[in-house]
């Protein structure tokens, strides 16, 4: 599966980000987006790997009971900086996530936004270039789907 925009997110394993690092950010949509989020019986799922070229954040907005029911799929992409050490990507992953509130803002001022930009689109926010697109994917499904297919012959 193909989360970031260079080839070799499909090749290679990406590192995961830290388990406590993708709950916070999951704590943090919830409690901003609470009332909309119950008016939807949506809740937020976050996936993050970092590749060679690239650190990858997926934030998917997923119906409760409705697993195949169509969720809003955020994958915002960092440029890897060799020069970038552990305080400035903190810093980065915390425009990240800033950037995706601006994302998700726009989403939810329409009662029936449906603009999905499957292409990824260069955006500069604070001081950082990332790339985004925003699919209808369940990006929790698809990796489940790819690790049951490993391995299989077919």
């Amino acid at each position: 599966m193909l989360l970031g925009r260079h080839e070799d997110s499909v090749f290679a394993k990406g590192k995961s980000l830290p388990t406590e690092w993708t709950e916070e950010v999951v704590k943090v949509l919830t409690e901003t987006y609470l009332e909309r989020s119950e008016k939807d019986n949506r809740f937020f799922d976050v996936h993050a790997q970092s590749f060679e070229k690239e650190t990858v954040v997926v934030i998917s907005y997923i119906h409760h009971s409705d697993q195949l029911a169509a969720p809003i799929s955020i994958f915002i992409s960092l440029e890897n900086d060799e020069k970038m050490d552990s305080k400035e990507l903190s810093k980065a992953l915390k425009a990240l996530v800033d950037l995706s509130g601006h994302v998700l803002d726009d989403i939810f001022a329409q009662e029936d936004w449906n603009e999905f930009f499957p292409n990824w689109t260069e955006n500069k926010f604070k001081d950082y270039t990332f790339h985004y697109k925003i699919t209808r994917e369940n990006v929790s499904l698809s990796l489940q789907a790819e690790e049951i297919l490993k391995g299989k012959e077919f």
